[in-house]
């Protein structure tokens, strides 16, 4: 009988203990957001979306394999960059698609170096 009552009794008292902690209360820690904060969230989120729907082309994937980067490899990539890296490669992205006007670019430098020779500012063509 007695061993009995002092398992009921420690039950009891272990219980109590228990109700006891679970009304205590932590402080919940909650800063204000801001605005900004949300917006510029919103627009990482947008920003890593539209890379990853980039390098979900055919097109792009078989140019990565082409140079040895796997399409996940790349994407797990994406998903590490910070806020401005991901805003560099996004506007690059959109502004500068691979390869195009590369012969028109050089094209343009030589006439502007031709054109600077001749007004005599440099001496890139000396024979002109």
């Amino acid at each position: 009988m007695k061993f009995s009552s002092l398992i009921s009794k420690t039950i009891n008292s272990v219980l109590i203990t228990a109700l006891a902690l679970m009304s205590v209360q932590m402080p919940a820690m909650a800063d204000i957001v801001s605005t900004e904060q949300i917006a510029t969230e919103q627009r990482t989120d947008v920003q890593r979306e539209a890379v990853r729907s980039f390098l979900e082309r055919g097109d792009v994937q078989a140019q990565l394999e082409a140079r040895g980067v796997d399409a996940e490899n790349a994407s797990q990539r994406v998903d590490s960059l910070t806020a401005s890296e991901l805003a560099e490669l996004s506007a690059q992205i959109d502004t500068l698609p691979a390869g195009e006007g590369a012969i028109g670019f050089v094209i343009g430098l030589i006439v502007i170096f031709m054109l600077l020779d001749i007004a005599g500012v440099t001496d890139v063509f000396p024979a002109i």
